[in-house]
């Protein structure tokens, strides 16, 4: 196995810990501890380090060791601290982080979509809605999950804003392991109803409905159908 591989599988077994709690802000670990532990190179145990420190995770001092920092300084939109979060104990917490993220930024992100988007970017989530349809077609949920990532980085892109296309990697970290090896349900049908109605909203350069659709679709809450317009007759009664 190459050095790289071995670094990063060092690098995920003390990350995982430091995410959930088993070494905490302040520990110090020496550098041939984590050789003997991993039974690792010195050479590999140090780019493991650097992985982490990367990620701040900890910090590398001459005579001190590594230092675990707080998780206020974590990089916490790095995929692999989301892997981390979702494959231990803070699992729901960072499911519910993450929600409120999404809820935060997606329907805003569909409604700058709505009024920027061009042909380049229609085509993205055009696309994206075929294959998911083709997708639940098929009963293929490797598939489905693919394409729907794709809707999201596309939806994403077309804000035109590198402060939203700056979260793509941390929310397709986030939905890989949030979908990972599931089958499809009529869950995932109602879904795709709910990105086509996205996707037409941003056709049509209609912001409030791509923005209103988005939001149901983070929150859970269905379709959001348009309104009927009422007329009022001569004696007040609606038509």
């Amino acid at each position: 196995m190459s050095q790289e591989f071995l670094a990063s599988s060092v690098a995920s077994r003390l990350g995982a810990r430091i995410v959930d709690g088993d070494l905490q802000a302040g520990d110090v670990l020496r550098l041939g501890d984590i050789e003997q532990e991993s039974a690792a190179s010195r050479s590999v145990c140090r780019e493991a380090v650097k992985i982490l420190e990367s990620l701040n995770l900890v910090r590398s001092r001459r005579h001190v060791g590594v230092t675990v920092l707080p998780s206020n300084q974590w990089d916490v939109l790095s995929p692999k601290v989301v892997h981390w979060h979702m494959s231990g104990n803070k699992r729901e917490q960072e499911m519910s982080w993450t929600n409120e993220l999404r809820i935060a930024l997606e329907p805003t992100a569909a409604r700058l979509a709505a009024e920027r988007a061009d042909g380049t970017d229609l085509k993205g989530l055009q696309d994206a809605v075929s294959g998911m349809t083709e997708a639940i077609r098929n009963d293929d949920s490797t598939s489905f999950a693919k394409h729907e990532h794709a809707f999201h980085r596309s939806l994403l892109a077309a804000t035109r804003n590198p402060l939203y296309i700056a979260h793509v990697p941390m929310l397709l970290g986030y939905f890989a392991e949030q979908y990972d090896d599931r089958n499809l349900t009529s869950e995932d049908g109602a879904d795709l109803v709910q990105h086509r109605d996205i996707l037409d909203a941003i056709t049509m350069s209609d912001p409030d409905a791509a923005e209103q659709s988005t939001r149901a679709l983070v929150l859970g809450l269905g379709r959001v159908l348009p309104q009927p317009t009422v007329v009022s007759g001569p004696a007040g009664v609606a038509h």
